[in-house]
C-alpha cells in the first residue's frame, strides 16, 4: 500500500486545516495542524514538524523544543499551495485535498517518517513523566 497525504478543513480560528498523512505499510495516521494566526494573511500558513535531531539533543526539557516551523509554501509546490489558499480563503465549505508526491517541494515520506518517530518519542516522554511522578509519590 502507498502512503496517503491530504489536507482537510477544520475551520478552527488559528488552525483552519489539518495535514493528514497515513503510512501505507504500518497503517498509522498522523495529523498535524496547519496554523494561520492572522486569518487575513493568506501567506502565513505553517506547520510545526518533529525534528529527530533536536529531540536527541541532550537537555531537551520541552516537547516544543523538538519542533521546527515550516511554511506551507516551502512544503508544497506553488500549484498545490495555491489550491490550499483558495480552499481556505475563497470558499466557506468543508474541503479535502488529496495530495500526491508531485504536490510536494520536499519528499513527503521524510516528513511522515519523522512524524511517526515524533509520535513514538512523545509517547516515550509521557511514559517517562508518569514514571517520574510515580517515583516522587513513593
Amino acid at each position: 500500500m502507498q502512503n496517503v497525504y491530504k489536507i482537510v478543513s477544520s475551520f478552527e480560528a488559528n488552525c483552519p486545516a489539518k495535514f493528514v498523512m497515513k503510512d501505507g505499510k504500518k497503517q498509522k495516521e498522523v495529523t498535524i495542524g496547519i496554523w494561520n494566526p492572522e486569518p487575513d494573511d493568506r501567506d502565513d500558513l505553517y506547520v510545526c514538524l518533529f525534528n529527530p535531531a533536536e529531540y536527541e539533543t541532550p537537555g531537551l526539557n520541552d516537547w516544543d523544543d523538538a519542533l521546527d516551523v515550516f511554511q506551507m509554501d516551502d512544503i508544497l509546490t506553488p500549484d498545490a499551495y495555491g489550491q490550499l489558499q483558495s480552499a481556505l480563503f475563497d470558499y466557506e465549505a468543508h474541503f479535502e485535498i488529496a495530495l500526491t508526491e508531485k504536490d510536494f517541494s520536499i519528499h513527503p515520506t521524510e516528513i511522515l517518517d519523522d512524524e511517526l518517530k515524533g509520535e513514538s518519542a512523545k509517547e516515550q516522554m509521557r511514559s517517562n513523566e508518569k514514571e517520574q511522578q510515580f517515583d516522587m509519590e513513593m
